[in-house]
């Protein structure tokens, strides 16, 4: 036991009174802890660092609470879950500012962001390979995009922070498209030094492709169609040889087939690095689980008999599954993207061992009903034993699918239609559905696209960017049964009923922030 445990220890047990100048017999600073004067030193400091960046991405602060500001605000999802605020999401109902999805998203961003800061302040200044120190600078700079990204779509105008921050700080706002043209700076100055692929235990970083992938996207939200074409036509170009779609639709959402051709920027999880403290979970970020927590709020519904499962915060519409009832396949079939989305009624699968039926059954009518109940099977681990705190099934944020869709999307906008509608097929014939005429009108294969779109990427965080893009987001969604009936039993979502333009478009900046930094306005109607 070293002095400054011996001196703790009898000031707890023996209640010592103590002076100031006796109290600073407690205030040691630990030699062995790394600090910023003695960390950034060596290459290896500068890996270090630059993968603490990386797990920023993998804070659950963010990475699960970012599926309910997304997923479950779109037309695809709705939540049922008894947690109030966090049901009320779905409905564009926030009346605390600092619920911990919108704060704890909002904050881990920045932490994110700060840890960024400190690879692209201090890495310039090690002795080291000068390749290899461009690469990690080029990757803070596609992760630090990221989260601006991000954060531009689901808040619109936040403080663009490009260096570490001291607890003084006030941040400036920006604008949103401010902060878009960040996040298309720091990708296209990432493109220039990061490799084509990585090989060995680098596979999962940040590529050339995953920054020109993030600043097409980033392009289209502006409907800046030309320049997301060239970027888009840059991947395309690498097709079929460094990307390609995999041949099974499914592969892209298990632990089987992780980092693979179709995809462009991916975000690591490991169910092996479960941490716990006393049997429950532990969310410390610096020890804590490198796992994501998706399947656990959106895993199927624990019933009588059924435990596997998840919390089912979060589900999908029946307008969702309608979409994938509007086409049958070459043979007649139902589009074989449903069954991997969705679980209903008359699916084929059997998630952890059980049936739909198996399930009615159990629940003896008060749940899995087939007219009213769908859950999420995409992103959970339905093929394994059980559902848990701790999937590793990695995050793929974007594939190639999605790039073809986007590039016959630009392409399509930009009056050349018939150029746009080969890629489309693409990523229908692998799922055997009929190729779409190149005779299409630009209006109807727009319409076209934009189910394609919801089939292929449904759960994935993409949606209620494409309503945005789109336009079309509004109270009319809700359709005829606005305020009559829920979003499992209504052809429509009807969680639109309460949405407002000019306002729900964005989420309430956290009162928190808007509290500290009198340079932040809160966003219009909230």
């Amino acid at each position: 036991m070293n002095t400054k445990t011996l001196v703790l220890s009898s000031l707890l047990t023996g209640g010592v009174l103590f002076s100031c100048n006796e109290s600073k017999l407690l205030d040691q600073v630990n030699p062995n802890q790394a600090s910023t004067a003695t960390f950034w030193k060596t290459s290896d400091d500068a890996i270090k660092g630059l993968n603490a960046a990386y797990s920023g991405m993998q804070d659950r602060r963010f990475s699960l609470w970012i599926r309910f500001l997304t997923d479950l605000s779109s037309d695809e999802g709705y939540s049922q879950s008894p947690w109030t605020d966090l049901g009320n999401l779905s409905k564009f109902i926030v009346t605390d500012y600092n619920i911990p999805m919108n704060r704890e998203s909002f904050e881990a961003a920045y932490q994110g962001i700060y840890r960024t800061s400190q690879v692209l302040e201090n890495v310039p200044n090690i002795q080291m390979d000068a390749t290899l120190q461009k690469r990690i600078l080029a990757e803070a700079k596609v992760i630090r995009a990221y989260f601006y990204y991000n954060m531009a779509n689901i808040w619109g105008n936040v403080p663009l922070v490009l260096t570490s921050q001291t607890l003084g700080d006030r941040p400036k706002q920006s604008t949103q498209a401010e902060v878009f043209a960040q996040v298309i700076k720091d990708c296209q100055e990432a493109a220039v030094d990061l490799p084509e692929s990585y090989s060995g235990q680098d596979v999962g970083r940040l590529h050339k492709y995953s920054a020109i992938a993030l600043m097409g996207k980033t392009y289209m939200q502006q409907r800046k169609w030309t320049e997301a074409a060239a970027a888009f036509k840059q991947i395309i170009d690498k097709t079929p040889t460094r990307f390609d779609l995999v041949p099974d639709f499914k592969d892209n959402f298990t632990t089987l087939l992780e980092n693979n051709k179709e995809s462009l920027f991916e975000i690591q999880y490991y169910d092996e690095n479960e941490s716990k403290v006393g049997g429950a979970v532990n969310y410390d970020v610096a020890g804590g689980s490198e796992s994501s927590e998706r399947a656990q709020f959106f895993g199927l519904r624990n019933t009588n008999g059924f435990s596997k499962g998840g919390w089912c915060d979060g589900q999908p519409t029946k307008w969702l599954y309608n979409e994938f009832l509007k086409e049958k396949d070459k043979s007649g079939k139902v589009d074989y993207r449903l069954d991997y989305t969705i679980f209903y009624g008359g699916s084929t699968l059997k998630p952890h061992g059980y049936s739909y039926a198996d399930l009615t059954k159990l629940a003896a009518g008060s749940d899995y009903l087939p007219d009213r109940d769908r859950f999420w099977i995409k992103y959970t681990n339905y093929y394994q034993a059980t559902d848990s705190y701790f999937s590793g099934i990695n995050d793929r944020v974007i594939r190639l699918a999605d790039v073809y869709l986007l590039y016959a999307e630009a392409l399509n906008e930009l009056g050349q239609t018939a150029q746009g509608i080969p890629f489309a097929n693409k990523v229908r014939a692998r799922v055997n559905m009929n190729e779409l005429p190149l005779t299409l009108t630009q209006a109807a294969f727009r319409e076209q696209l934009r189910h394609d779109r919801v089939v292929e990427l449904a759960g994935e965080t993409q949606r209620f960017w494409d309503m945005k893009r789109y336009g079309i987001l509004g109270p009319e969604l809700a359709g005829p049964d606005a305020g009559k009936k829920p979003a499992n039993l209504s052809d429509f979502d009807t969680d639109f009923t309460t949405y407002q333009k000019g306002k729900s478009e964005l989420y309430p900046i956290p009162l928190y922030e808007t509290d500290a930094n009198p340079n932040i306005k809160q966003n219009p109607g909230w």
